[in-house]
């Protein structure tokens, strides 16, 4: 091998074990097909991620609230725990919601799997909440809703 050869290797090498999240495929879900799983009263788990000011200004209706964005540090992960519970006990789909449907929702798709949850069985909103075409479907606290 020459050594060209060998420091691209290497290159690659370093940047996919500084990748984690090339692990795992992520599954998107469209709006379009969220609205009609909530209309329809799909068995769902919503896991909402954003931080306490965004949940506030806009979510779901029984979503569950964990403000673990940007599910970085253990402190960030360890209120996903209760997803994780909700799934042993009914082993529903889970869709995560967070701001854009990018890096933190993935992590939270990653720590999620690492708990057991099936990939088969996670999607990230495509979008995120940010993204949401339907606004009136969402609470707000800071309005009134809850």
């Amino acid at each position: 091998m020459t050594r060209k050869k060998f420091f691209f290797a290497w290159l690659v090498s370093l940047v996919l074990a500084g990748m984690p999240g090339l692990a795992l495929a992520y599954n998107l879900i469209e709006p379009d097909a969220l609205k009609a799983r909530i209309e329809s009263k799909q068995p769902t788990i919503l896991v909402d991620i954003q931080p306490k000011n965004a949940y506030n200004e806009h979510h779901f209706f029984g979503s569950v609230r964990t403000f673990a964005y940007p599910a970085k540090t253990d402190m960030d992960t360890n209120s996903l725990i209760q997803a994780v519970r909700l799934f042993e006990s009914n082993g529903n789909e889970v869709v995560i919601i967070g701001p854009r449907g990018t890096r933190a929702e993935q992590r939270t798709v990653d720590f999620l799997a690492s708990r057991g949850i099936p990939e088969d069985k996670l999607f990230i909103l495509k979008g995120g909440i940010n993204g949401w075409p339907y606004k009136n479907m969402l609470l707000n606290i800071r309005g009134g809703c809850q």
